[in-house]
């Protein structure tokens, strides 16, 4: 019976011990208006779940619109999926390191809007600065904290 829980307990440390660190952009995150630009309420997602893996697996989701995106964040476009359909609509997302995703929306290969996400505060909290398609100058910024 010893040897059972030696072997067991020694099986469970290797195993957290080689398990990847969960990327901090895992979890739920909901708008915070206060700290967004002021009007953004209107267009800004009321909140997005992540799942990103090591191996640039994403998931990325924004329940409020039913939206499911699967793919890699690794530049290429993945089919946007909603509740409700929208033909075409496309997300791609590059990471940039562990702390900042880019992504472009198009429709139908044309670019609609982009945008780069960066943590802040420890991972508590991401900033979104994005902008019509090629139109910087138009920027507007928006800030989810982690639930």
């Amino acid at each position: 019976m010893g040897r059972f829980l030696t072997t067991t307990l020694l099986l469970a440390s290797l195993a957290s011990a080689t398990t990847p660190a969960e990327s901090p952009w895992t979890g739920t995150w909901l708008l915070d208006v206060g700290r967004s630009t002021p009007g953004i309420k209107d267009q800004a997602a009321e909140g997005y779940r992540f799942t990103l893996q090591s191996d640039g697996q994403i998931k990325w989701e924004i329940p409020s619109l039913g939206e499911v995106v699967t793919g890699k964040t690794d530049g290429v476009p993945m089919e946007i999926h909603r509740t409700k359909p929208s033909p075409g609509l496309t997300l791609s997302v590059t990471a940039e390191g562990p702390e900042v995703l880019i992504y472009k929306v198009a429709r139908n290969g044309k670019p609609q809007g982009e945008g780069r996400m960066t943590l802040v505060e420890n991972g508590k909290a991401w900033v979104d600065i994005s902008w019509p398609a090629g139109q910087p100058q138009y920027a507007g910024e928006v800030v989810y904290v982690k639930q």
